[in-house]
């Protein structure tokens, strides 16, 4: 399970340190693609495998769900750590999460999200202020 908030660096060749406890649940092929709400999501492969049963069984028919598909597959991409743990984020998922140096890693779960440090920071301000609503809008969830 990913969890935790680690913040990182992406350096001048676009490459960023994934935190230790995540590589190792990670192995050494994962999937990274866009995520909603502008950052990237991240995926080991056997939890892609059940993003993708979830994707193909939405119907194509649907102009709408064909939309969802091409938004997680045009830009996903198998990656892998260097020596160092890092990983080469593409130039193309870096402009949709507005990626330029400063970041934030976060655990949700079945993946991890990679975030603009200063958009995760507004994201944070925002839901903060409504979690005592938000989480009232859930009716059985208890904590």
């Amino acid at each position: 399970m990913f969890m935790g908030e680690y913040t990182h660096t992406i350096d001048d060749k676009g490459r960023l340190i994934i935190p230790a406890k995540f590589r190792s649940q990670l192995g050494d092929d994962f999937i990274i693609t866009r995520g909603l709400d502008h950052c990237l999501y991240g995926y080991p492969l056997i939890e892609w495998q059940a993003v993708q049963q979830r994707l193909a069984s939405l119907p194509s028919t649907n102009a709408n769900a064909r939309k969802l598909v091409r938004y997680f597959y045009s830009a996903a991409c198998e990656c892998q750590f260097d020596k160092q743990g890092r990983v080469n984020l593409p130039a193309n998922l870096m402009q949709h999460a507005y990626l330029e140096r400063d970041c934030v890693v976060i655990g949700v779960a079945s993946h991890f999200e990679i975030w603009d440090a200063e958009r995760w920071a507004s994201y944070q301000d925002a839901a903060a202020s409504d979690f005592d609503q938000l989480a009232a809008g859930f009716d059985g969830l208890s904590f």
